[in-house]
């Protein structure tokens, strides 16, 4: 019995010994799997900051002059890549130069070309347009000819109104105030303020040249004239730039406000 006793006992150790679970090992994997960065830039972001750098609308100052008490610059930039630059000399009574040329992005700059020959450079730093050249001379001090931008008259509800109503072309002034109305297609209409009726007039075809558009008209007994000319206009009551000068003699009265174009063109 003691030597079953033995031999069970050293089975029992031996069994111990081998048939025991292996040791468990800790075993590190290193992930080598390389992650890229991704960096999404949404659209509007990027069309908002494209546009942002672009000088879209009017813009306008005041650049010095040797022999006069400035030049008005004013250059209206569209949308097409066309501009239209006036330009008003202070203290001499002379009609505006207008131009008009193309406009582009280039080299980071604002680059203004007319007859495919470069004219002047912008810097444009957030509402403002800063000359870098001019007709190729570089500028020492682009503070001193800068441009800021201005709000067009366009942007009105109450012109939206008028135009869904068939009007293409409206004016206003005063001291005192006045307003005109121009259906190319049917009549003119022109009212003070303290009238109780305004005077209508049927369309009739103007004399139009480069400078003006000009209605002759006659109501009842009385002939009167309007004169369009397109010439950069503040109202004198706001901040709003229009495009266009009008004046209109009315029973030998001279009436001077600013107009905006509804429309595409006056009709010839």
């Amino acid at each position: 019995m003691k030597f079953i006793s033995a031999i069970t006992l050293i089975a029992i150790i031996l069994f111990s010994c081998n048939g025991s679970p292996p040791a468990k090992r800790t075993v590190i994997i290193k992930d080598t799997t390389k992650i890229q960065d991704t960096i999404i830039v949404k659209d509007s972001i990027l069309s908002s900051t494209i546009a942002d750098s672009l000088p879209l609308d009017a813009y306008q100052g005041i650049f010095p002059c040797k022999d006069c008490d400035g030049i008005q610059q004013t250059i209206l930039f569209n949308s097409d890549g066309t501009f239209r630059e006036e330009q008003m000399i202070w203290s001499k009574n002379e009609s505006p130069k207008i131009s008009e040329g193309s406009w582009q992005r280039k080299n980071g700059k604002i680059e203004l070309t007319q007859n495919n020959k470069p004219v002047i450079d912008f810097d444009k730093k957030d509402d403002t347009l800063f000359a870098v050249t001019i007709n190729g001379v570089m500028v020492n001090d682009s503070s001193k000819y800068s441009l800021t931008k201005r709000n067009l008259a366009d942007d009105n509800p109450v012109w939206n109104k008028k135009r869904l109503a068939g009007i293409d072309f409206v004016a206003i002034g005063n001291e005192p105030f006045w307003n005109l109305e121009i259906d190319f297609q049917k009549s003119i209409v022109f009212k003070l303020a303290d009238w109780k009726r305004p005077v209508i007039a049927g369309i009739q075809k103007p004399a139009i040249d480069r400078d003006s558009t000009v209605y002759k008209l006659k109501s009842d007994t009385t002939k009167w004239r309007i004169t369009i000319l397109p010439q950069f206009c503040n109202d004198g009551m706001s901040d709003l730039l229009y495009q266009y000068k009008v004046i209109i003699k009315y029973n030998g009265i001279l009436y001077k406000g600013c107009g905006l174009m509804l429309t595409k063109k006056i009709s010839q």
